[in-house]
């Protein structure tokens, strides 16, 4: 019997989402034939040094948080391409970029494109409190100023689903059905674990998305969405 395809889908640099992903994966029992990440791994390595940036930032915006809060919660940059590791060290990455996500990232955002993705995180982290254009729009209340690591977490991980959004670069989504299916022609019984964007994993996405893709080539495919 094939490999079944469990599909983790999140928000890209959100240490709620990246919690959430650990929480599910305690769930299985034994380690992954691989587990394939929405990262080129040379850029993934670009955003992990930007992590000590955050983690020294961070403590200076809320006086709860300890060194080990501060930490935990930089690994949220790029935390698609290692979080796994606390429940599966030894399991293998797929890395399913491959040429294409440094030149994209380089276009939208420029050459120091890891450095405004750290920015970006460090503002999500230092003002969890301001509200959403939804929540704006629903005249929601005001949130109170988090007092633990818990509520940091917690409210940024809300306000990360809430402003998230997918594209129509389908394009990315059949290289990595393929890219899959090659590494996985192979194996047998056994599971094998998918980090991407929420976007490539929901089941209502349509048929050009990743995970009904992998389900056209007769896959078992099951979906987990990291959100609240």
């Amino acid at each position: 019997m094939n490999p079944s395809i469990w599909i983790y889908g999140g928000v890209h640099y959100d240490p709620g989402t990246r919690l959430m992903l650990l929480q599910e994966l305690a769930n299985q029992r034994t380690a992954p034939h691989f587990v394939a990440v929405e990262w080129e791994k040379s850029v993934f390595e670009k955003f992990v040094q930007w992590r000590p940036w955050i983690e020294e930032r961070i403590g200076s915006c809320w006086d709860f948080l300890t060194p080990e809060d501060c930490h935990e919660i930089s690994l949220a940059l790029a935390w698609e391409g290692d979080a796994y590791k606390e429940r599966f060290p030894d399991a293998d990455p797929l890395w399913l970029e491959s040429g294409f996500q440094e030149a994209r990232f380089k276009a939208s955002y420029g050459e120091n494109f890891p450095e405004s993705f750290a920015q970006n995180l460090l503002q999500r982290l230092s003002d969890p409190c301001s509200l959403t254009m939804s929540e704006i729009l629903a005249n929601a209340d005001s949130h109170p100023e988090p007092t633990s690591k818990k509520d940091l977490i917690d409210r940024v991980w809300e306000k990360a689903w809430l402003e998230a959004f997918g594209d129509n670069n389908f394009e990315r989504d059949e290289r990595w059905a393929s890219a899959i299916c090659k590494r996985s022609a192979a194996l047998r019984d056994g599971w094998i674990a998918v980090v991407v964007g929420w976007t490539h994993a929901d089941p209502a996405g349509g048929n050009q998305r990743l995970r009904n893709l992998l389900l056209s080539k007769g896959v078992s495919v099951n979906s987990v969405r990291l959100g609240p």
